[in-house]
């Protein structure tokens, strides 16, 4: 299972929603981009590493179109 290290929103809704997750697996690391909302186009990409996997978030963030890049940092859940 993996636990969720960070979750990025650009503050769209419905198609232009973007969501970037970073994710800790058993085996590594997890970013988890989606795109238009919980019935988007979803991207998963592999890391051995939190530095590159945090390279990729960024990556990802800088890649939204104009006008759909405001990202905020949500809150997560405390940990039980």
């Amino acid at each position: 299972m993996a636990e969720r290290i960070e979750h990025h929103f650009n503050r769209v809704w419905r198609a232009g929603r973007r969501d970037i997750y970073l994710l800790r697996t058993e085996t590594g690391w997890q970013v988890v981009g989606r795109v238009g909302g919980s019935e988007g186009q979803v991207v998963t990409y592999e890391f051995d590493d939190e530095k590159t996997a945090r390279q990729m978030v960024q990556r990802l963030r800088m890649t939204a179109p104009q006008g759909q890049d405001d990202w905020v940092l949500m809150s997560l859940p405390p940990r039980r």
